[in-house]
């Protein structure tokens, strides 16, 4: 069991050196194993094709991603800290130069292109936004976002959010982490009326 999920994971890692490193080359099942050292047999023991292997990719990661956020707002003293806590780990994996690597492989046209990556993406954002529509209903029950429509201010707070991170990975000259965290707390602490 060891040696499978050992070789699993040397074809997830040699995908992403590959997808990295080529950029808009379109990276093939072939590619993937020599980087890897591996045989063809290897490889679909593991995965039907090229896209089921970026979308397990994908999903492992965002997977990760959402046990982070569920964490950091359980472990909120408050609403507001579970908010500063929501936003700041949603950038940690833009901020964080290993994390950045995956995350800009993830979002790659390559990575796009898969069939089934849609579905994927959704319920991966989905899953990131759980704990933002939690904590927001319970700032609103407790009186520290009045404002709060918890459902479609966590779309808001999540495409703010995003809209930094895209532009930290197509831009590089974006804000820094505090100045992102900071105007992202800013703006939806007076939206929610905290």
């Amino acid at each position: 069991m060891e040696k499978y999920r050992a070789e699993r994971a040397q074809i997830m890692r040699a995908a992403y050196e590959l997808i990295q490193r080529d950029g808009s080359k379109e990276t093939s099942v072939h590619d993937v194993l020599r980087e890897a050292g591996l045989s063809t047999r290897a490889f679909y023991r593991h995965f039907r094709s090229k896209d089921e292997l970026v979308l397990e990719m994908y999903r492992v990661d965002s997977d990760r991603v959402a046990e982070n956020l569920a964490a950091a707002v359980a472990s909120a003293a408050s609403p507001l800290d579970a908010l500063e806590a929501w936003i700041d780990q949603n950038l940690a994996v833009f901020y964080d130069a290993r994390r950045l690597r995956h995350a800009v492989v993830l979002a790659s046209p390559e990575v796009a292109s898969a069939d089934g990556y849609r579905e994927v993406h959704l319920a991966g954002m989905a899953a990131h936004r759980a704990p933002l529509v939690g904590l927001l209903w319970e700032g609103k029950r407790a009186g520290v976002f009045p404002f709060a429509e918890p459902e479609t201010d966590a779309f808001a707070i999540q495409a703010v959010v995003g809209a930094h991170m895209r532009a930290r990975v197509e831009a590089g000259d974006s804000l820094s982490r505090a100045e992102a965290r900071a105007h992202t707390v800013a703006l939806f602490r007076r939206a929610l009326g905290a």
